[in-house]
Order: C-alpha cells, then sequence, then structure tokens
C-alpha cells in the first residue's frame, strides 16, 4: 500500500528533528485528553509533536519534564520489584490480591528493544496466560500494545505490570511518590489510577482481538503500586476502575483524524522544527509558532498551564486580546456572551449591551454598585 501523502504532510510538519517527536505512552494520552479543545493540540498530538519542546530556550518555555529527583527515587524503587525473580513484586501481589502464581516473569523490556516486536511478543504471552498454556508467564514487565489512534498506528509502552491470577488478569501501575499513612498525594494518585484505566482498556481491546468475547476477563481493578512512607518498602492499593474505563474510552475515541487534520492545513504553514531549532534566533522561532497558532486556532485554559508546553506563550496572546478564558470557566460562566475584558469594564460602567449580553450586564452592574458602596464606607 502506497503512503498516504496527508500522514507524509503530518511528518513533514513535525520535521526532521527526532528530539521533537512524542513518545507514543499513555502520558501522552492523558495529556492530549486534557487539551482536546484546542486545535493546535489537536493537529501536534496528530503529527507527534512533542510541544514541550516546542519553545525550548526561549522566553516562553514551560518547565515540564520529569523532576530529575522523581527519577532518582523512581529508578531504584522499579528495580527493587524486579530483584531475585521479582520475589518482592509477588509478595506485595500476595498481600493485595492474594497472588499464587509461582510461573516465570516475561521481561518484555529486557528482551526486546523494537516496540513492534514487543507488541507481537505481548499478543504471544498474552494467548498463553488465555489458554492457560504450560509455561505462560505469570507476570509481563514492559508490555506493548499496538493501537490505532486518529488513523495512525501507535505502540503504548507500559511501565505497569499485567499479573494473571485466578484466571483474571490485573494491569498493575508502579509510581514513586509515597503513601504516607495509608494516603497518597490525591492529584498524582488521581493521575495513576487515570493512566491505569488507559492500560486496562488497551489490554482489555488486546484480549478482545485475540480471543473475541473474552475482553471481560481483564480486571476492572488495577493495582496501583508505591513506596510505603519514606523508605522504598514497596506496597499495593487496589482501585476501581469502573468511572475511570468510561472517560479513557472516550479519550480514545476523541482522538482527530490525523489525515482530516492534514487536509485543512495551509501549504505555507511553518514547520514545529522551525519553531523548536535552537540555532535561529528567538524571535523567528516565536514568529513561526505564531503563525501556526494564528492559522490553526487555539484554546488558552489556566489547566494548560500544567499540560501544554505552549501555554505560557498561548496565555500571553489571550492578555493581549482581553480574552476571558484566561481567568478560567468559573467567570466566563458568569458573564456568557461577553467577549473580552475591554468589553467586562464597559458594560459595567453601564454600557447599553448587546441581546446575548444582557444577563451579564445585569450582574456587572449589580457588583459595580455594590464596588461602589463598599468604596464609599471606607473612603
Amino acid at each position: 500500500m502506497p503512503p498516504d501523502p496527508r500522514l507524509e504532510r503530518l511528518e513533514a510538519l513535525r520535521g526532521p528533528n527526532k528530539d521533537l517527536k512524542l513518545s507514543p505512552n499513555v502520558r501522552a494520552l492523558a495529556r492530549f485528553a486534557a487539551n482536546h479543545a484546542c486545535p493546535t493540540a489537536n493537529l501536534a498530538f496528530a503529527a507527534r509533536v512533542d510541544l514541550d519542546k516546542a519553545l525550548k530556550g526561549t522566553q516562553h518555555e514551560a518547565p515540564f519534564g520529569q523532576s530529575p529527583f522523581a527519577l532518582q527515587r523512581g529508578n531504584p524503587f522499579e528495580d527493587g520489584l524486579r530483584h531475585n525473580n521479582y520475589a518482592t513484586l509477588r509478595q506485595v501481589l500476595q498481600d493485595t490480591i492474594h497472588y499464587t502464581n509461582t510461573a516465570a516473569v516475561t521481561n518484555l523490556r529486557a528482551q526486546h528493544r523494537n516496540m513492534e516486536t514487543r507488541a507481537a511478543k505481548t499478543d504471544e504471552a498474552l494467548t498463553q496466560i488465555l489458554n492457560g498454556a504450560p509455561g505462560a508467564p505469570a507476570l509481563l514487565d514492559g508490555a506493548v500494545f499496538a493501537k490505532d489512534i486518529g488513523g495512525v498506528k501507535a505502540h503504548f509502552e507500559a511501565d505497569a505490570v499485567a499479573a494473571c491470577q485466578d484466571g483474571r488478569i490485573y494491569v498493575g501501575e508502579v509510581k514513586s511518590f509515597p503513601l504516607v499513612d495509608s494516603q497518597a498525594d490525591p492529584e498524582k494518585l488521581s493521575a495513576a489510577v487515570a493512566q491505569a484505566a488507559i492500560y486496562t482498556l488497551l489490554m482489555r481491546e488486546t484480549v478482545e482481538r485475540l480471543q473475541p468475547g473474552r475482553g471481560d476477563v481483564v480486571s476492572t481493578e488495577a493495582l496501583i503500586i508505591l513506596p510505603k512512607n519514606v523508605g522504598l518498602q514497596p506496597v499495593a492499593t487496589t482501585k476501581d476502575l469502573d468511572r475511570e474505563l468510561k472517560r479513557a474510552q472516550r479519550i480514545l475515541d476523541a482522538a482527530p483524524r490525523a489525515a482530516d487534520l492534514a487536509d485543512s492545513l495551509s501549504p505555507d504553514l511553518p514547520t514545529f522544527a522551525l519553531v523548536a531549532d535552537a540555532q535561529r534566533e528567538e524571535r523567528e522561532r516565536l514568529d513561526a509558532m505564531e503563525r501556526i497558532l494564528d492559522d490553526v486556532t487555539h484554546v488558552f485554559r489556566p489547566s494548560c498551564l500544567s499540560t501544554c508546553g505552549l501555554s505560557k506563550l498561548c496565555r500571553a496572546r489571550a492578555a493581549a486580546r482581553g480574552d476571558l478564558a484566561r481567568f478560567g470557566g468559573a467567570l466566563e460562566r458568569l458573564v456568557p456572551g461577553v467577549g473580552g475584558l475591554e468589553r467586562l469594564g464597559e458594560l459595567a460602567a453601564g454600557a447599553d449591551p448587546a441581546h446575548d449580553e444582557t444577563p451579564a450586564a445585569a450582574r456587572l452592574l449589580e457588583a459595580a454598585e455594590l464596588l461602589n458602596a463598599v468604596t464609599r464606607v471606607h473612603i
């Protein structure tokens, strides 16, 4: 089959910079989910562009990336689970789900570097597990799932383990943030559960593809494996994924069709490689990025500051045009129909509202009167 010129167009838009290519992992999917209302974020996801690296070295660089302290803690924690034929991990699973499977562990990460090969080996191992074959692995470390996302095949590497127990397959997510007095950081735990849900969904789809009608052998409970207190002693907690699985399905279903996005692009659109080129003048790089934003359009919300590498630039643009969105959805809901900050001031000062501004104008006038009353009292 000849290559699709529309997909080639997206690859050309990303450019030859290999460091700019977005790694196909569940974190990327989760961040896409947070920004899927933004056309530029959709385009970057479809073109597999890592926006965290696009503005590196400029005044609008976003301070993203995994903390070196988290890596220093996380790597020894994960390595400890693998020691002595995964004895520590087996004990944690026994304590949590009464795990008794003594079969061997298949470490796909150590055995195969190529993602496509690992996806095929994951299929083979899961088929053995589903058939109850002699020698079927008890645990899979570094499973890879193939999935069509927006018309483009991607391979997602699970930094988790899959365990088979009593005919059920469990997904485990390993994280290095601590469980202190049976409590974990709510935001980090929520993110871990969301990632586990996507892995579980991918696992379930893979099982269903291998043996139709058997997807339900994948448990809807995830095992979140964390260090206890300040040390590296692991402990697991189970989390029900029913709600998160539905959300994960919506995330995958919402992925933009790459070919459709390619058809909508202007022929002279700058490349993300130009934007990320540290050898060019900063102004040239920022101008190129702003041309992409102008052509494709974008949406800024305060939540973008924690999920998108373009957020500082988009915030500056939102401020320059008086966009109320930069203050969050609560303000927009309070003053529907108002186009910007300047118009907000005009209505508060008594300007005649347009039809769709009438409800907001009444609230603004009332707020202005209250402010004036408070000001007079204090004067």
